[in-house]
């Protein structure tokens, strides 16, 4: 699962009161890398197949436009906001990474 986050002081607060809540060490989220990193812009936890990516920065894509323009689906009376079909495209083409590169061919 994939939970993109912008990289702000007050959401590192509520990640980590999230994480508190379902007993998950943050590990090495810390405020510091969370906010300042230069390198890491993913933090994983678990292993595939059950990894959460909480993911700061998406190359390619801005939050504050691509937040505007989510769409939300209801899942058992819970809301979900999730990206837009065209951002989800322009993120898996701007990573061209093998993965996402395949990915696309089951979006188009």
């Amino acid at each position: 699962m994939d939970i993109w986050v912008e990289g702000t002081p007050d959401n590192y607060v509520l990640l980590k009161k999230a994480f508190a809540e379902f007993g998950m060490p943050v590990f090495d989220m810390t405020e510091d890398n969370f906010l300042n990193h230069k390198n890491w812009d993913v933090f994983t936890f678990g292993m595939p197949p059950s990894a959460i990516d909480v993911m700061i920065n998406v190359k390619g894509l801005n939050f504050p436009e691509c937040y505007e323009k989510a769409i939300f689906f209801l899942e058992e009376d819970l809301k979900i906001r999730t990206i837009h079909i065209s951002d989800l495209i322009t993120a898996k083409k701007s990573s061209a990474r093998p993965k996402d590169l395949d990915d696309l061919e089951n979006l188009s």
